[in-house]
């Protein structure tokens, strides 16, 4: 319980670096709160995120990177620090992660984008946990210039050596975030 309070205390707090969204997603096998600078924009982005999924595994994830624009679709390349307690045996994991996202419109659909996002951490990478991967891939909709809605496919996936890779969620989410 007191990594919770921590969490969200990270949470807010980062929220005075210039915040664009901070949001809330979730289904039936976790809930997230993250505060992001607006994904669909190039240049610097980041994001900090808390997940607390199911068999008390929690994850907290801060990564930085740059948005490129490729004609219409935007390329994130990050790096980022987690922190993880996932169901192996309970201690606390951490590392270096990497990943990318790609974003692309929905030219018939005013203001809504398709993604996919991936990052992982091998185990050179990481302390206590063998590799750290995640997927995402969903719509990203703005229907009013202050609120987001997204809706996908989340997986998180980890392994220690004499364990095979648990899956911490694997399934559909709902989300809705406030922009400023």
């Amino acid at each position: 319980m007191k990594s919770q309070y921590f969490a969200m205390g990270l949470l807010l707090a980062s929220a005075g670096v210039t915040a664009q969204e901070i949001g809330v997603k979730g289904g039936s096998d976790f809930f997230a709160a993250a505060i992001n600078s607006q994904k669909t924009a190039p240049g610097l982005q980041y994001g900090v995120e808390y997940v607390n999924a199911k068999h008390q595994s929690e994850l907290l994830d801060a990564n930085l990177g740059y948005g490129v624009a490729v004609g219409a679709m935007r390329i994130v390349p990050r790096v980022g620090l987690f922190w993880a307690e996932l169901n192996h045996d309970k201690t606390s994991s951490y590392g270096v992660n990497a990943g990318i996202r790609a974003m692309a419109p929905l030219p018939q659909a005013r203001h809504t984008w398709l993604y996919l996002d991936f990052s992982m951490a091998p185990n050179f990478s990481t302390y206590k946990l063998d590799h750290l991967h995640q997927f995402e891939a969903g719509v990203y909709y703005q229907p009013a210039h202050w609120l987001t809605l997204s809706s996908g496919y989340r997986y998180l996936g980890s392994g220690l050596h004499e364990y095979k890779t648990h899956r911490a969620i694997d399934g559909l989410f709902i989300g809705a975030a406030w922009r400023f």
